[in-house]
């Protein structure tokens, strides 16, 4: 007697339903293959039934880094059009990666694939790789060109990298002034007040307001520097342990995009980060309601994620993409607009593609002139404080000048 198994499945329709049911199958592997025959896009398959006892967890997984995911990809879109067979291409390209996580996340392809699994699941069963990654290989599984999307998944991978490598380059300036800044307060804190303290108390000086100010100031965060650090540090795990919280990541994710600058570059930031994700998932054969499920589960934002699945619920029922996101209120009437255009000319791949490097841009212009005005104004903070402790300490020696004189 064959013996079944019970799942719980999310799968998409043609026509761009999601739906949850129950199926039974003798594996998880047969079951994928049963439904995806049937005409569905499947984007996850859980056992209804998990066996208390379990073995000792493994270790945690080390992170297949972007650098090395984005040679992967184009690797194997080479042997995958020189006609290789893809088990061959995932036994060499595993052979021949350069970290470990991507080694054994593709021996674990590799042999997920060897057993039967379509490569879309035994990517996405590793939970090493994107969801977008996942999804786009299962469009191109469905429609027979892998090819042709994993050369739109390239081109994705390219321009995202080079993005978040223009942000981060962009950051690092007032980063390394801002340790600075924290570096020369502590130094001046922890090694020069005590000393001149102690040098004006040996020599009798009548100390001015400032310079009192500053050595009280000193001296106190000295004796108190174990009660203010175990505070920052239980304020930390504090945070640490709130962000655990869905409601937590939602309140804090609101209250940066209302930040007075910061707030509009990060809504830029997440709009052209939905609009790429969206554009690749279009081009690369999938519906638009499966396209934004996969949206939702990939970017980075709580708050874009909500907006993205009540999108998600009324195009279901039938409403456009546009009036959709317009009516959750998040997204720029720019970004609407061009949408609008594009679903009434047949071209929404193309058109949020073209919001994507609309934002991109809009986004590397804020932040040249962002970085532009913050970079002179933390070099005058230092010569400010610099200069304030020069006075400080420098006018009892003035004092003491005046009365040998």
């Amino acid at each position: 007697m064959l013996f079944l198994m019970e799942f719980v499945c999310k799968l998409g329709t043609v026509t761009g339903r999601v739906l949850s049911q129950t199926e039974h199958a003798p594996s998880e592997s047969e079951l994928r293959r049963r439904l995806a025959a049937q005409g569905y896009y499947v984007f996850s398959i859980q056992p209804k039934r998990v066996l208390s006892a379990r073995l000792p967890l493994p270790r945690r997984k080390k992170r297949v880094s972007a650098d090395d995911f984005l040679i992967f990809n184009q690797q194997f879109l080479t042997l995958s059009k020189s006609g290789l067979p893809l088990q061959k291409s995932l036994e060499l390209l595993a052979r021949q990666a350069r970290s470990e996580a991507l080694r054994l996340a593709l021996e674990e392809v590799r042999d997920q694939v060897r057993s039967g699994a379509m490569l879309s699941h035994a990517f996405e069963a590793t939970g090493q790789f994107p969801k977008v990654y996942s999804a786009t290989l299962r469009a191109g599984e469905r429609s027979g060109s892998l090819d042709r999307v994993l050369s739109q998944y390239i081109v994705y991978q390219k321009i995202g990298r080079g993005f978040r490598k223009k942000l981060l380059a962009a950051l690092v300036y007032p980063a390394f002034l801002l340790v600075f800044l924290t570096l020369l307060i502590t130094f001046v804190v922890g090694f020069i007040v005590p000393r001149f303290a102690l040098l004006y108390q040996d020599l009798g000086v009548a100390l001015p307001s400032l310079t009192q100010l500053v050595i009280s100031f000193s001296l106190t965060l000295q004796h108190y520097a174990v009660i203010v650090f175990a505070a920052v540090v239980g304020v930390a795990l504090l945070a640490r342990a709130a962000w655990q919280s869905p409601r937590v990541k939602l309140a804090w994710d609101r209250l940066r995009y209302r930040l007075p600058v910061a707030g509009e570059l990060l809504l830029k930031f997440s709009v052209a980060e939905f609009a790429r994700t969206m554009a690749t998932l279009l081009q690369g054969g999938l519906p638009v309601v499966s396209a934004l499920e996969t949206a939702k589960a990939s970017v980075t934002s709580p708050v874009l994620t909500q907006a993205i699945a009540k999108a998600q619920e009324e195009v279901t029922s039938g409403k456009s993409l546009s009036g959709s996101l317009r009516a959750h209120g998040f997204f720029p009437p720019m970004a609407l607009d061009m949408l609008e255009v594009g679903e009434g000319t047949g071209a929404l791949p193309a058109m949020l593609e073209s919001v994507a490097e609309f934002f991109e841009e809009d986004v590397n212009i804020d932040l040249s002139t962002l970085v532009a005005l913050v970079d002179p104004l933390m070099i005058g903070l230092i010569a400010i404080i610099v200069a304030f402790i020069l006075i400080a300490f420098y006018l009892p020696l003035f004092s003491l000048a005046a009365q040998v004189h």
